[in-house]
């Protein structure tokens, strides 16, 4: 059962994956995007569960801001997205535990973001290039839809989401109190 704290953590991220996305929604959408959202996505390696279900649940709602146009369609982003997001959280969370104690800590945090990435490259890359022929008739080749998902994922994941998360790791380290 989750705790007061960890509830008040998933609801802020959360609120500002939504907002976020539903404030910027020509860089949060189609092709070639740069999802500013998803530098919340490393914080799953430092916070945890909370994280993992904030960036979930705020990209299960921020998706119903998607302009496809076709109720069906953003349904298809909205639960797709969060299961991408889902994934990426938890797997970078678990490499992060497993591998953080052996390794320097900013090379895993770096290496979960490269993990992060692929998983949201490929699972969004690929449904994106559906969602682009249906709703607007566009064909895209499968490579470039990853290709277009990889370039803002670098961006927003390998470096906003690694310098957040690095902050955020110096702040509640037990090394920095002193």
């Amino acid at each position: 059962m989750m705790k007061s704290k960890e509830i008040a953590i998933a609801s802020v991220i959360a609120s500002l994956y939504a907002i976020t996305v539903i404030m910027l929604p020509s860089i949060s959408f189609l092709l070639f995007q740069v999802r500013i959202a998803d530098a919340l996505i490393p914080l799953s390696m430092i916070l945890g569960w909370p994280a993992i279900l904030g960036i979930t649940i705020g990209c299960f709602v921020a998706n119903f801001s998607a302009p496809w146009g076709q109720p069906f369609l953003v349904i298809i982003d909205a639960f797709f997205g969060s299961i991408a997001n889902l994934i990426a959280g938890y797997v970078s969370w678990k490499l992060y535990r497993n591998v953080s104690v052996r390794v320097n800590e900013n090379l895993t945090l770096q290496l979960g973001c490269f993990v992060e990435n692929i998983i949201v490259t490929l699972i969004v890359g690929t449904y994106l290039k559906y969602l682009l022929e249906v709703a607007f008739g566009i064909k895209v080749p499968l490579l470039v839809s990853w290709f277009g998902i990889l370039l803002g994922s670098l961006v927003s994941i390998n470096l906003l989401g690694y310098s957040l998360a690095l902050a955020v790791h110096k702040v509640l380290s037990p090394k920095s109190k002193r």
